[in-house]
């Protein structure tokens, strides 16, 4: 009996030493601020493209980023987890849109970081400099690695380039008309 005493008294003394001497758990980083560097950031590669810069996102398209960048920290994928597309939470979140895309990444550690990755890489990159008009951006942290979701729309169709002869000049396509039907009438 006096020896598991000794034993339970030992014990004891061995687990409050280590309570006192534990490690501090890591703390998450702080990513307060990442989505409006990153909005900044993006606009900052447009500008240097000559491109008209990209509005924040509404609320929902910044709830929808959001959603998609906890989404990527379970399932790193363009797929959602249920088996939908990356888009169907656009809908999800009431926001309708004519054109779209989503950029996502992982482990890079700041804003600065990510928008270099996506700016090395064609895909993203086309994304960025892109015919859109928002950006919702997401940032999640899963154990101490950071996700990053961004997604861009357009609302208008106006943004969209006219294609064929109708993106002549509109006197070009004037003279066109009058020289086709003058030509028809004369005959």
């Amino acid at each position: 009996m006096k020896q598991m005493r000794c034993v339970l008294s030992v014990l004891a003394v061995l687990t409050l030493l280590a309570g006192v001497f534990a490690l501090p758990a890591a703390a998450a980083p702080d990513t307060s601020g990442h989505a409006a560097e990153v909005l900044r950031l993006v606009n900052a590669e447009r500008r240097k493209a000559g491109l008209k810069e990209l509005r924040a996102g509404s609320a929902s398209l910044n709830a929808a980023a959001q959603k998609r960048a906890e989404e990527i920290a379970a399932n790193f994928s363009h797929t959602r987890p249920g088996g939908s597309s990356c888009f169907s939470v656009l809908e999800e979140y009431g926001v309708s849109s004519v054109a779209r895309g989503e950029n996502i990444a992982y482990g890079y550690s700041s804003p600065a970081r990510v928008v270099e990755g996506w700016m090395d890489s064609a895909g993203h990159r086309a994304n960025i400099l892109g015919d859109y008009e928002q950006l919702g951006v997401g940032v999640a942290v899963k154990n101490g690695t950071v996700y990053w979701a961004q997604m861009f729309i357009r609302v208008s169709g106006a943004a969209q380039k006219a294609t064929g002869w109708k993106a002549w000049p509109g006197w070009v396509q004037w003279l066109m008309r009058l020289l086709f039907f003058g030509w028809i009438w004369m005959r």
